[in-house]
């Protein structure tokens, strides 16, 4: 009994944290006041650090674009939005290039620093507790 008051309260705090406001990376390739912070891929030695998504209302997912999305460059955003991973080759009229351009989106504080999609670290550690507990109670 004691045991499953014990998960039941982990549980409840683990979710709990989770709920907190969404940080995301929030940057522009094309800022002069910051040149070369928003590249592709964001390295130790970058400035930019996730910032809360408090303007944007109901964010729930971190965003980040590459190529031709509002100009040429990457950008990393806010968005209530689930707006997909996917890639396309774009030629805008008059262009004489193709520009591959990509989107992914996904959820996590800070998870729009690379391109791969990262799920929640909490809910990682929940599954491997609650497995770890069954063990020892088994």
């Amino acid at each position: 009994m004691a045991c499953s008051h014990f998960l039941f309260s982990f549980l409840f705090i683990a979710f709990i944290a989770t709920s907190t406001a969404l940080n995301c990376y929030q940057c522009n390739g094309s800022d002069s006041s910051k040149p070369f912070q928003c590249n592709e891929g964001l390295t130790a030695d970058i400035d930019i650090k996730p910032e809360p998504c408090d303007a944007v209302y109901g964010a729930k997912y971190c965003i980040k674009t590459t190529g031709r999305f509002q100009g040429i460059g990457t950008s990393r955003y806010c968005s209530s939005n689930h707006m997909g991973n996917y890639c396309n080759y774009v030629k805008q009229p008059g262009d004489t290039l193709w520009y591959r351009s990509c989107i992914y989106t996904c959820t996590g504080d800070g998870c729009n620093h690379a391109h791969a999609s990262t799920s929640s670290i909490n809910i990682v550690f929940v599954c491997v507790v609650g497995v770890l507990l069954r063990t020892i109670l088994s």
